[in-house]
């Protein structure tokens, strides 16, 4: 069942099960990451028998069918998500039309891919090299206890930044064996904004992202410029002020928890840069927000 946010009035569509039996899946309306942590099962996924065995990771969306034959010491865990928790733009709607005019946007859409995209060569499962078995596992632990505990009022945010770096270390393996699409490897101005949506909490600076894409800052800008139409350090204020307008309309967190939680080092900066780029204060956008909610 979803979660009841106990910090705030509102149900939170994610669902944690740390011993996964196999019997209910896929759950309807969500995104669904399973980890095959022991043994081996004798799956039938979408019409077609499949022996998977662990170290292995399934990703279902709704529209997936399996079921379990037969198995051996087999254990799992899964974590099931509505699309919107990752991104509220992402609706199942939304996610069919597959058309999204923001940069952010189309990025969150492809990640899902990985639970809608199907072929010949990638059938919504994969096999998983120990040391990022390791890793994975660690995260999906990370996910499991705060889903149960919330332990503090940032419990989903956190839960959404584990999601996204499992999401992407997983796009990673499928990218480099060449299993879900054919397409070039990936550009310098991808790598940045996928560590831009994970690290955006924490400190950033121009030279960490110029090291990462392996290019100097005259480069990395003008390539931004190209795809994304403004500046790797403009995108990461962009992003952090869009991720500040969710926390304004969707949670009760205090400014100086909003700008903590979105990277800004003092409030007095965050409040500067939201009125710049809203027109407005933070204040006076989580009253616009929520007098369009009682409409």
């Amino acid at each position: 069942m979803p979660q009841v946010d106990r910090y705030r009035e509102r149900i939170v569509p994610i669902e944690f099960e740390s011993h996964e039996i196999f019997e209910n899946q896929p759950l309807k309306e969500r995104m669904t990451i399973i980890l095959i942590t022991n043994g081996w099962g004798n799956f039938m996924l979408n019409g077609e028998p499949v022996i998977l065995k662990s170290p292995c990771v399934i990703l279902l969306s709704p529209k997936d069918e399996l079921s379990l034959n037969e198995q051996e010491y087999l254990s799992a865990k899964a974590f099931s998500f509505a699309p919107q928790f990752v991104n509220s733009s992402l609706t199942f709607h939304a996610l069919q039309e597959n058309k999204f005019s923001q940069i952010e946007d189309q990025h969150d859409r492809n990640m899902m891919n990985l639970f809608l995209g199907r072929n010949e060569h990638y059938k919504g499962y994969i096999n998983l090299p120990a040391n990022t078995y390791l890793r994975i596992s660690e995260w999906m632990a990370i996910i499991g206890t705060e889903t149960f505990s919330q332990s503090d009022g940032k419990w989903t945010c956190r839960i959404r930044r584990y999601l996204l770096q499992t999401l992407y270390l997983i796009d990673d393996i499928i990218d480099v064996d060449s299993i879900l699409r054919e397409k070039n490897a990936k550009s310098m101005v991808d790598v940045c904004l996928e560590y831009i949506h994970v690290n955006y909490p924490n400190d950033i600076s121009q030279q960490t992202l110029c090291d990462l894409a392996h290019t100097n800052r005259t480069t990395l800008n003008r390539k931004f410029k190209e795809q994304v139409g403004m500046t790797s350090i403009g995108y990461l204020l962009h992003y952090r002020i869009k991720i500040a307008c969710e926390a304004l309309s969707h949670t009760n967190l205090s400014i100086a928890e909003i700008s903590e939680a979105t990277g800004f080092q003092y409030d007095s900066y965050f409040i500067r840069q939201f009125t710049k780029k809203m027109e407005m204060t933070p204040t006076a956008y989580r009253e616009m927000t929520r007098e369009q909610k009682r409409k």
